[in-house]
């Protein structure tokens, strides 16, 4: 994600010497950008996109504030993916197509996660978005049905969690309130966690445990009730609260409190 107050960026006819041929998908967050590239020039809107690329120069004006995502796309995996890549460049990507805006909030969240710092899962996060670019590129049929199987479904699914962490409190976060604001089914809903082995159910307690156990060592939450807490995160029964704490943190909240405190 990069931010700017304004000004122009020149790709020059020198600076192609790099050798670098990359294709960069540009996803406008706010804020406008003017590119001019390959005798066109396009006006990119909030929550559009545009594709150029590193082997022509290029002039991007931003004549306000603004913010966007750029993703680094290497030319020829992205042809095998989507073989009409040379149309592609230049043409607007419309903000009313989701993939965008999947595509936009799967790198947001992903961008905080220290769980990238692992050697295996950067590799699956950058084919989700190698699938997630060439379905806004435009796909070929075999290439768009594994991308929408995989890619897709990757995004929706932290798209899902991370709206749970959200609302977790004050928000409505049972199935069908999720699948309004997803644009998805509920049954979609409950197989995109069952691809994980659990349920939508119990990642929303997962959550609420967790944060209960975040606001418990907090020495700042250290002068508020155990009950409080548990109804505040949205426990309703305290048994049942007691029950599936000690079962994920084997230990009473009594006891994980006392131990922050020494």
């Amino acid at each position: 994600m990069s931010v700017s107050e304004g000004g122009t960026a020149l790709r020059t006819p020198e600076l192609l010497s790099d050798g670098n041929d990359d294709i960069i998908l540009y996803i406008q967050e706010c804020g406008r950008r003017i590119v001019s590239q390959l005798g066109r020039e396009v006006t990119v809107e909030p929550g559009g996109g545009v594709l150029t690329s590193n082997a022509d120069a290029s002039t991007i004006i931003l004549p306000q504030a603004t913010r966007l995502i750029g993703v680094g796309l290497p030319r020829k995996l992205m042809m095998t993916l989507a073989p009409g890549l040379e149309d592609a460049f230049m043409r607007p990507i419309l903000q009313n197509m989701g993939v965008l805006r999947l595509l936009s909030g799967y790198v947001g969240v992903l961008s905080g996660e220290e769980a990238l710092e692992t050697a295996e899962l950067p590799r699956v996060v950058a084919t989700h978005i190698h699938d997630l670019c060439a379905l806004a590129i435009g796909a070929t049929r075999d290439a768009a049905e594994i991308a929408m199987g995989r890619g897709l479904r990757a995004a929706r699914l932290r798209a899902i969690k991370a709206d749970i962490v959200r609302n977790l409190r004050d928000g409505d976060v049972s199935i069908t309130a999720l699948a309004i604001r997803h644009r998805v089914t509920g049954r979609y809903i409950q197989r995109l966690f069952e691809s994980e082995g659990t349920t939508l159910s119990r990642y929303v307690l997962g959550q609420r445990l967790t944060q209960v156990h975040g606001m418990l060592v907090d020495p700042h939450q250290a002068h508020r009730a155990i009950s409080t807490i548990a109804y505040d995160v949205g426990f309703g029964d305290m048994s049942t609260f007691n029950r599936e704490f000690r079962r994920l943190f084997g230990a009473t909240p009594s006891d994980v409190r006392a131990a922050a405190r020494n």
